[in-house]
Parts: structure tokens; sequence; C-alpha cells
């Protein structure tokens, strides 16, 4: 009961803690600032960045949560970990509705940006931002990665969505290994990964791979027996210098070669 309590605050004041980061950085990252308030109280608002980036915010979704939190709290290059040059190739696995794929598409204008998701209602506000934004160098993919081929479900949905197996489903599902065959990638300068959960299937089913990777963003959760210090020794012993956070169910990652 008293673990559960702790367990509870923590969460609590975590979330109080980046709420008030994010409201205090509000009018630095947005031009019209102020359409933040109008979303939370149910209307759809295009956002503007400071830098020209636009993001549609959809009411009663987690869409604002997730603009916020790659555009304030810039959780995957903004650490100063993983460097990207212009012409890099990024994989997005979990592109949501595009918040990161906008994000690094704009930041590698000679590169190539593939972002796969397998939700296709998120597939679509990926698309929909992809043209907002005029990005000519992001490839959309309604697909699954994951440690074996085949065809997969949706489980839950929004942020949360996860994806399971099964044969009479109509979303495919490959492996990483699969995706750069057909996308003919032979390198991958940037892999990202935010596919609660699904990050235990797709590396380890990816190791023959792993060499042609040179660098590694993604949120991981601890499940399946699975620690950050335990993802971080097997990436180690595969040629990775590593940094994550200790977070207890789930957190950040990032590796580079």
């Amino acid at each position: 009961m008293a673990e559960s309590l702790a367990w509870r605050l923590s969460v609590f004041q975590s979330n109080v803690r980046t709420r008030l980061f994010y409201l205090g950085r509000l009018r630095a990252v947005y031009v019209n600032w102020w359409a933040v308030f109008l979303s939370k109280l149910g209307r759809d608002v295009v956002l503007t960045l400071r830098n020209g980036t636009q993001y549609a915010v959809r009411a009663g979704t987690t869409d604002l949560a997730v603009v916020n939190e790659i555009s304030i709290g810039d959780p995957y290059l903004g650490p100063g970990h993983l460097t990207i040059a212009p012409d890099a190739t990024v994989v997005d696995i979990g592109a949501n509705i595009g918040d990161f794929t906008v994000q690094v598409a704009s930041r590698c204008p000679r590169g190539r940006i593939i972002a796969v998701e397998p939700v296709a209602d998120h597939v679509r506000a990926l698309e929909q931002h992809i043209a907002m934004n005029g990005l000519s160098n992001v490839t959309c993919r309604q697909l699954a990665i994951g440690g074996v081929s085949g065809s997969v479900s949706i489980r839950g949905g929004g942020n949360t969505a996860r994806v399971q197996a099964d044969d009479n489903a109509s979303v495919r599902m490959i492996t990483l290994a699969q995706l750069m065959t057909e996308e003919n990638v032979e390198t991958i300068d940037l892999l990202k990964m935010d596919c609660e959960g699904a990050e235990w299937d797709i590396l380890p089913a990816a190791e023959a791979v792993l060499p042609r990777i040179r660098q590694i963003s993604m949120e991981f959760h601890c499940e399946r027996g699975w620690t950050p210090e335990g993802l971080a020794d097997w990436l180690r012993a595969r040629g990775f210098t590593v940094w994550h956070t200790a977070g207890p169910w789930n957190g950040l990652l990032w590796a580079r070669r």
C-alpha cells in the first residue's frame, strides 16, 4: 500500500513539473501560444512554432500532448547525445501523428525520413502534417514493425496503441530488416522508436542489421524482464555508447556508435 501511494505521488509530482515547464515555455515556442488553451477548451487549432512548423491539433485527442512533448520537451534530440546531418536517413518507428517526423525532416532537408505508423487515424494526421509543412523528403508507411512478418490488429488507441498478432487483421507487420530492404536503405543514421513495448521484439530480431544503424533514440518500457540497464548493456555489447534515464516503468534511451 505504501509503495503504491509513493508511486502515485511520484507520478503526480512528475506530471506537475512537466506541466509547469511547458507553461513557462509556451511563448518562446509557439507564435500563437494562446491556441494551446483553446485546444484545452475543446477547439481544433493549428499551432505554429517560431521556426514556422505547423501542427493541426484535434480536440478530444492526445494531439496536444504529443505536439507539446516534441516541440517543448524535445526528448529525442534535445539532450544533445546524438547529431543529425542535413542529409541523414532517419527511420521513425511509431510516428504517431508525425510530430517527430516533421521536426527531423525540417532538420534534414537533403535527407530521407521513413515514417512508420500502424494506426490509420494517426497516418491520416501524419500525411496532413507532411502536406501542411511542404515536406518532400518523407515516406509514410502504414505498417507495424515487429520481430516477425505477418499481420496484426490494433489494441487500444490514441497515444498508447499496441499491435497484436492476428492472421485476420489488415495491418501488415514486418521486421526492421525487411523495411530496410523494401525501402532500399543501406544505413540508418538515426532510428527513433516509440512503439509501446514492441521494442523488445524489434531489436533482437534486428541484430543482423544493427551494425548498419549509427544512432538510436527511443522510449523504452520496463516489461518482459527488461530494464533500462539491461537494454543499455545489450546495446553496449553490440558496439554502442549508451545514455538512458532511470524511469521505473518507462524512460528514454540514446545510443551512438
